[in-house]
């Protein structure tokens, strides 16, 4: 009995000590990370690190973002302005309020094919286990087979 019990003990402290070690951190890791509004430069943001210390700040960010959407708004100009005076009229914003609904219906078109193929995989029935022959006579022989 004495056995049994020291068994038991010695597999929940292991179970204990695996749940320890299976938590990705602590509680106060998580509050560290959310409160920092920084985000790393990369060679592609590098330009608006102004203070070169490796990380772009909020101001920072705020003027990226800034600068991002003003190339947006003039990349949107120069498809759909179409008589150049530097703003979209009536029919030149219902263009591009076509072609951006046109765009989401195709990709919500390609995410309904994607969802329906990974259901057509998913259906499909697993190929056949290999399933030994029975051996009636027990002379080994239909196992070699």
């Amino acid at each position: 009995m004495k056995k049994s019990a020291l068994i038991l003990t010695a597999c929940g402290v292991w179970g204990a000590g695996l749940l320890c070690l299976a938590t990705p951190g602590f509680a106060g890791d998580s509050a560290e990370k959310n409160t920092s509004k920084t985000v790393a430069v990369t060679h592609r943001n590098e330009q608006y690190d102004l203070n070169k210390d490796g990380k772009l700040d909020e101001l920072e960010r705020a003027a990226m973002k800034a600068d991002r959407a003003a190339k947006r708004h003039a990349r949107q100009l120069a498809k759909y302005d179409a008589n150049k005076n530097g703003q979209l009229d009536v029919e030149e914003q219902a263009k591009c309020d076509a072609d951006r609904e046109m765009r989401r219906l195709k990709a919500a078109e390609r995410r309904k094919a994607k969802a329906a193929e990974k259901a057509a995989i998913a259906a499909t029935p697993p190929p056949p286990a290999a399933v030994p022959l029975e051996d009636e006579d027990d002379d080994a022989e239909a196992a070699k087979s």
